[in-house]
């Protein structure tokens, strides 16, 4: 008998009574397949954490080439001084850090240094498995393109995130404070990007584990389904509102914005802060002003509260909902809710490094919530 053919699909005595997965994942995928790519979103998870605490601790710049094949830590004063010394021809160090000293450098080094080594652990933890589980034969050919999809994305990743560094390797905008960073649009596309890979794992392994039906369950009377579809619609609306906060949010770590007007709910005094629209022309002002993106951040944060709470009012109404979508939807409340005030305990501290890596660990936190919700109300 001929070998499996990569991605063929195949089934063992005990995939045999498996139920289907719809949409990508509709032919059967052994267990461990889907636990490999829950382990996948949990490291790209620890990945967007990492990111954050690097950020934060103003790591990001100090390793001024990039490798795709990586490197290994200087070793020795010689090779130390020599990375310090590319690191002094750059703005950061000119304009912000011109008393830096070497040890202090080292600390910054070796955390951009852990965040790009990751990186590549993550894709050796997502790539091996994959080619494992081809070459077996145990990946369902409908499943195939979006596992070639995340591991495209995965790829480029790490050249979006060298792309992001150059950008703050270059002399700031005039028009700005005259702080050296990245771009804020190229940090939101790499914060982007780093979402919508672990999004696809998540809910690509909730497929596999917690399998969808083709059709709506014969269990469920049609009150139920009725219930499900509309809470659906809802809990869409809901992910909607989430990932537009955190991507809002990913302008106000671009711009430092967090570290201005560290009070709540007012900006210096006022509800809509003076210079929202300083910049021209106008829609840089909802990018690169640090009043504006601090202000519509909260603005977002406080309707992604209000919309969870309407979501979790309405799903308590619909007496129909199965218990696993009612647990759901408790949880996203408080996930929200401890989000939200996370995010003001951040803003009034002046964003010290814990809690703005927790902010950011929260984010992700909730919108994992939104989809595991999503999963619940479609896959009854």
């Amino acid at each position: 008998m001929p070998p499996a053919a990569p991605f063929a699909p195949t089934k063992s005595a005990g995939d045999a009574a498996a139920p289907c997965v719809a949409g990508a994942a509709a032919q059967v995928a052994p267990r461990a397949l889907g636990w490999w790519l829950l382990g996948s979103a949990a490291s790209v998870f620890g990945m967007v954490v990492l990111g954050g605490y690097t950020r934060l601790t103003r790591s990001g710049l100090s390793m001024t080439d990039w490798r795709p094949q990586g490197s290994a830590l200087p070793s020795g004063e010689a090779e130390w001084e020599a990375a310090f010394d590319r690191y002094k021809q750059f703005p950061e160090f000119q304009l912000t850090n011109s008393k830096m000293a070497l040890d202090e450098f080292k600390q910054i080094y070796f955390v951009e240094w852990a965040h790009r080594m990751a990186g590549r652990a993550v894709g050796v933890i997502y790539g091996v498995p994959l080619l494992a589980f081809a070459l077996a034969g145990k990946v369902p050919r409908a499943l195939a393109p979006r596992l070639a999809l995340l591991f495209a994305l995965g790829g480029s990743q790490g050249l979006v995130g060298w792309w992001m560094v150059r950008s703050g390797l270059e002399a700031p905008a005039a028009d700005l404070d005259g702080v050296p960073r990245v771009s804020p649009y190229r940090l939101a596309t790499h914060l982007t990007m780093a979402f919508t890979i672990y999004s696809l794992l998540l809910a690509t392994s909730l497929q596999v584990l917690w399998p969808r039906p083709h059709g709506p369950s014969a269990a469920l009377s049609a009150a139920a389904r009725r219930a499900l579809a509309s809470a659906a619609l809802g809990a869409r609306a809901v992910a909607a509102v989430v990932a537009l906060t955190a991507f809002s949010g990913a302008f106000v770590a671009g711009m430092h914005a967090g570290y201005s007007y560290n009070t709540f709910p007012l900006m210096d005094g006022k509800l809509v802060p003076d210079g929202y629209w300083r910049l021209s022309p106008a829609h840089r002002n909802l990018f690169e002003n640090v009043p504006a993106v601090q202000f519509d951040h909260r603005v977002l944060a406080m309707t992604t509260l209000g919309s969870v709470g309407a979501f979790w009012a309405y799903a308590r109404s619909l007496r129909a909902l199965p218990p696993a979508a009612r647990l759901a939807s408790h949880g996203l409340l408080a996930g929200a809710g401890a989000q939200v005030a996370l995010g003001i305990a951040t803003l009034l501290h002046a964003v010290p490094v814990e809690l703005g890596t927790a902010h950011q660990a929260g984010a992700l936190s909730l919108f994992s919530i939104t989809l595991v919700l999503l999963h619940v109300l479609t896959a009854e």
